[in-house]
């Protein structure tokens, strides 16, 4: 049972690091709506990697603001990443050219908000990392 939970949680944190590799990459192409979708998904899967392997079962939903939520429930150093919640707002509006009144994603996201993205995606990875079994 141990081992399934700790491969079901490297296979999670292993894609969150990919999701957020991925993110900088397109950070540096200019392509910052796609930067941020894919921050909010890096921290989601590493979130949810945490949450699997400490025994929950129903992870359902994308919000980083709930997970982080659910996170801190079984352990404080999730507390100091709570505006990690901000990531929420990059779920759907960077996807969709009707979420803007004027411009579409590619145009409205900025690289400002991009970098904002990463640098919380970055630490809900990092923390996730930090608490990984074995070596928190």
């Amino acid at each position: 049972m141990e081992e399934d939970k700790l491969r079901i949680f490297k296979r999670w944190l292993q894609q969150a690091q990919r999701d957020l590799d991925a993110a900088a990459v397109l950070q540096k192409n200019d392509a910052y709506e796609w930067a941020t979708f894919l921050a909010h998904q890096a921290a989601e899967r590493a979130l949810k990697a945490y949450l699997y392997y400490n025994d929950e079962t129903a992870v359902f939903g994308h919000s980083i603001r709930s997970l982080v939520l659910k996170c801190s429930s079984r352990a404080a150093p999730f507390e100091a990443v709570a505006d990690v919640g901000k990531l929420d707002d990059f779920y759907t509006a960077p996807r969709f050219p009707d979420s803007f009144a004027e411009d579409v994603p590619a145009y409205a996201v900025t690289p400002e908000q991009a970098e904002v993205a990463l640098e919380l995606a970055r630490k809900a990875v990092d923390l996730v990392n930090k608490l990984a079994p074995g070596e928190g």
